[in-house]
C-alpha cells in the first residue's frame, strides 16, 4: 500500500499541467530532437503539459542539449520545422476561439499574446490577461479553457510562416512552474 501511494505521488509530481489543445499547438518532431536532445524530446513527447523549468533542468544535464538552439522560453523548444504544416491563417480583426486543457491547478497568471520567434518579444499588447488564472482555491471559471482573441494587425511582422507564434503563456508562482503553448501562423 505504501509503495503504491509513493508511485501515485510521483506520477502526480511528473504528469502535469496545462496546453492548447485548439487551434493546433506545436508538438515534437525530428528538428526538436536535434536543437533539444533525446531527453528533452523524449519528455515532451510522453508529456506535452510539463513545465520548462522542468525542460530546462533537464537539458541543462544532457550531452546533446543545445541552449542556443533549444530555448525552452521560446515554445518550450518546439520548432517550427516540425509544425511547418500546422500553420493557421488568421487576418487583422479575426476573432480566434481558443481551448486550453488544463490537468493539474497551480494559482498563477496566464495571457496569450504574439510573439516574434527571432527575438522572442511580445509584438504589441496581450491579446487576453488573467490576472487570477488556475487558481487552487476554485473551480476552474470555464473563460479560463475556452475562450476567444481578436487579432491585431500584425501583418508586416507575421507575414512569412515561422516568423510569429500565438502564444498562450501561464506563470504560476505559487508553484515556480511556467506553462506554454504556441500555435503558428500568417497574417
Amino acid at each position: 500500500m505504501r509503495s503504491q501511494i509513493l508511485a501515485l505521488t510521483f506520477a502526480t509530481a511528473v504528469v502535469g499541467h496545462g496546453i492548447v489543445t485548439s487551434p493546433p499547438a506545436r508538438v515534437v518532431g525530428d528538428a526538436m530532437k536535434a536543437a533539444c536532445g533525446q531527453q528533452v524530446s523524449n519528455n515532451l513527447q510522453s508529456n506535452a503539459y510539463g513545465d520548462i523549468q522542468q525542460l530546462a533542468q533537464i537539458g541543462t544535464s544532457q550531452k546533446d542539449f543545445n541552449a542556443t538552439l533549444c530555448d525552452v522560453t521560446m515554445c518550450k523548444g518546439l520548432q517550427f520545422e516540425d509544425n511547418a504544416n500546422n500553420v493557421q491563417h488568421f487576418t487583422a480583426g479575426q476573432v480566434v476561439p481558443i481551448t486550453v486543457d488544463i490537468q493539474a491547478k497551480h494559482t498563477g497568471t496566464a495571457n496569450v499574446s504574439v510573439v516574434d520567434t527571432a527575438t522572442n518579444t511580445v509584438i504589441g499588447n496581450q491579446l487576453v490577461y488573467f490576472p487570477v488564472y488556475a487558481s487552487t482555491s476554485t473551480e476552474i471559471p470555464a473563460n479560463q479553457t475556452s475562450f476567444s482573441v481578436t487579432m491585431p494587425d500584425v501583418s508586416a511582422q507575421c507575414g512569412a510562416a515561422g516568423a510569429c507564434v500565438m502564444q498562450w503563456w501561464w506563470d504560476s508562482r505559487q508553484s515556480d512552474q511556467t506553462y506554454m503553448s504556441c500555435v503558428d501562423f500568417t497574417m
